[in-house]
């Protein structure tokens, strides 16, 4: 690259000539482990890159070390990939400077493999031009490909040619050395234009949207949207995965704006203005209402205690009543009518608007009724009268439970947050069981995958016992308000367990007085994290390693020497998962490619969204009667995915008793300078441990 000094962690652009035309080449760093890639579709790049808009890619170097052979492990499934997107790659091998006697991979047995590759190439710290000359091999294909439209087969999206051209390549995650790493990619891009192609998408993230992309045109010199204009979009036909996501965030987060009697009042405004329309055919006009009533089952369904207060339910049952006295709109009002009947409870409006009493408009019978009959039932497949109602967004999760008889699991459905609130209270630690040599055996005589699955379970019924209202307003309300917020248990339990479980595992590994104890621990420790990670269990994983990182832990260089290297090689690569490096990157770039079930580490969420709430005000406008719905943008950002989590329960987590009572039932110091003086008493400063007691052999002594 010519540079004038080693790249940093962030970007690095240079420009290149290639054929006597410039090429802007930027650098960035993608660690193929922080993303999943399946060799029978095409890969699947994330959507931003530090902070920045992920651009199109066009080309690849792909990197592994000789003396590693870990790092060839990914190669077949990413190169399939790779071919199926239609992608030229460039195969490098890195520390080719060391002897081939010492190295753990034949490079030609690799290269030989890889023949999709357009070339393969070893590389020296010792020889730079070996690593330019890889990488102007790949810039001189891409270059002739654009000369001629049939020069290569390997770039059917080519945008159009320009004097100027612009290159991005992505490596690694910033911040990791090529000379440490196990397998790493570099991906080209040929042109910046593709961003455009986002804009309006959901595809974009919030956070690097422009004003323009949030709201319409009309409405930027006024700033923010009206209420009127929110409702529309809400009733208005779902044309896209984008207007899907605006439902949710809106029935989510409009409290913080409007009542529920308001909302609802727009809602039958709207109906009876389709049913006096006069210039539209019965079939649209019958469709509309349908479309109108599924946005009410929804909401019915979803935010049930919004209907909680008798004005807005007296209205609502007055509106299920003329339902269901038409048999094309009988499945709603009979789905919205079990809702009413069973679901809506008191709900705790602490910090929301909140309605007053209204008194019900008259007229409203006929507004309903479509002008003829015609069979729409088909239209309501998503509110089918034999499915359960919905009180949280994976409506029912089988947890197993084992209860020591013969090794029986017992299955337990649960339906409702209320299920999981009930059950995540009898989760509080009850610090009853002594930190003993008793206590050391049987937790080393426990699987890895039992003390996982438990950490994992415990975590999963904490975390789907909180509403996702209730997490905007724990980040919004002041100290009063939280105090006086029923629901603000559920999420402050999940925070407390977090730092349980961190202080647990510190007390564990500082149990024993032997450092080949403590070493046998914390390796067990390193394992579970392990674990954790292939659970997709985030806030565990985090939890553990605040627990192995902490001060008192991390300063036993005796104990941490006595575990083995290969173990302590994959817990270094979990502590850069979740280290925090450029905004938590790595987390964020694994979260977002993360299957389902997963659980996210909820303290970087909750800063997420207080950063979201501080960042802008809720009504705008000079009057204060607009709605800054660039700010809804960004909390759905966040929220969004959670939502989608809690909608895929884990479905074989099984309870086991012996790992639960070792996580919840233990007693053990809680002061942090506690636990650290009981580090120092294991193992000094000096490297020995304290003698607090007697000498053994006082005779000596003069």
């Amino acid at each position: 690259m010519s540079l004038p000094r080693p790249p940093g962690p962030s970007a690095t652009t240079t420009r290149i000539n290639v054929d006597n035309l410039p090429y802007a080449v930027t650098l960035f760093e993608l660690d193929l482990e922080y993303f999943d890639v399946d060799p029978n579709r095409q890969i699947q790049w994330p959507r931003q890159m530090g902070g920045a808009i992920m651009p199109r890619v066009h080309g690849v170097l792909l990197l592994y070390d000789v003396m590693n052979r870990e790092s060839i492990m990914q190669l077949p499934d990413t190169l399939n990939a790779l071919v199926n997107s239609s992608l030229p790659t460039v195969l490098v091998a890195t520390k080719c400077d060391n002897p081939e006697n010492a190295r753990q991979i034949d490079t030609e047995a690799v290269a030989g493999a890889c023949q999709s590759c357009l070339a393969a190439f070893k590389t020296s710290a010792s020889k730079p031009e070996t690593a330019r000359k890889s990488l102007f091999a790949l810039l001189k294909a891409l270059a002739l490909s654009r000369q001629g439209s049939h020069a290569s087969g390997y770039f059917p999206d080519n945008a159009d040619d320009d004097a100027s051209q612009t290159i991005s390549s992505m490596l690694r995650t910033p911040g990791i050395r090529l000379d440490r790493t196990q397998h790493a990619a570099t991906f080209f891009d040929i042109d910046e234009s593709d961003a455009e192609s986002y804009r309006y998408s959901d595809e974009i993230p919030i956070l690097q949207r422009t004003d323009d992309m949030v709201f319409e045109r009309p409405n930027k010199k006024t700033g923010g949207v009206t209420f009127d204009e929110l409702v529309d979009r809400l009733l208005a036909p779902k044309m896209s995965r984008a207007d899907s996501n605006f439902s949710d965030i809106f029935l989510c987060l409009y409290r913080k704006f409007a009542a529920p009697g308001r909302l609802f009042s727009a809602i039958l405004t709207r109906l009876d203005s389709v049913k006096e329309d006069k210039s539209i055919h019965y079939l649209t006009k019958t469709s509309t209402q349908l479309r109108i009533i599924e946005v009410v089952a929804k909401w019915v369904a979803t935010y049930p205690g919004d209907f909680a207060r008798p004005a807005v339910r007296n209205r609502l049952e007055d509106f299920i009543r003329h339902l269901s006295t038409e048999p094309i709109f009988a499945a709603a009002a009979q789905q919205m009518r079990k809702s009413l009947d069973f679901n809506v409870i008191e709900d705790d409006d602490t910090g929301w608007v909140v309605d007053e009493d209204l008194e019900e408009p008259q007229g409203r019978k006929d507004s309903l009724a479509p002008s003829k009959r015609s069979d729409y039932s088909d239209s309501f497949s998503s509110l089918g009268v034999d499915d359960s109602v919905e009180r949280r967004p994976s409506a029912s999760s089988s947890l197993q439970t084992d209860y020591g008889v013969a090794g029986k699991l017992h299955s337990f459905q649960f339906h409702s947050y209320e299920d999981y609130e009930r059950e995540a209270a009898t989760m509080v630690p009850t610090s009853t069981l002594p930190l003993t040599k008793f206590r050391y055996h049987i937790f080393m005589d426990t699987a890895d995958e039992d003390i996982a699955d438990e950490i994992t379970r415990i975590d999963w019924v904490m975390f789907s016992s909180i509403r996702i209202r209730d997490l905007v307003r724990h980040v919004s309300l002041n100290a009063d308000l939280k105090a006086k917020c029923k629901a603000m248990q559920n999420i402050n339990r999940m925070i407390n367990h977090f730092n349980h479980v961190a202080k647990w595992v510190s007390n564990m590994i500082l149990m024993r007085d032997k450092p080949k104890h403590r070493a046998q621990i914390l390796e067990k420790f390193m394992n579970i994290a392990l674990k954790l990670r292939q659970l997709n269990n985030y806030n565990g994983l985090a939890a553990v390693l605040a627990g192995i990182n902490g001060t008192a832990v991390h300063r036993l260089s005796q104990t941490r020497a006595l575990v083995p290297t290969d173990v302590q090689k994959r817990f270094a690569r979990l502590v850069l998962l979740m280290g925090t490096q450029k905004s938590h990157f790595a987390y964020r770039l694994a979260w977002e490619n993360s299957p389902l079930p997963r659980i996210p580490f909820i303290p970087l969420h909750r800063r997420d969204l207080v950063s979201a709430e501080e960042g802008g005000q809720t009504l705008v406008g000079q009057e204060g009667d607009r709605i800054n719905w660039k700010k809804f943008e960004i909390l759905g950002e966040v929220l969004l995915p959670i939502m989608k989590s809690q909608g895929a329960p884990y479905p074989n987590l099984s309870k086991h008793d012996t790992a639960r009572e070792l996580i919840l039932d233990c007693l053990m110091p809680t002061d942090d300078e506690e636990i650290y003086q009981r580090s120092v008493q294991v193992e000094s400063t000096t490297g020995t441990p304290l003698d607090t007691g007697k000498k053994k052999f006082p005779w000596f002594a003069k």
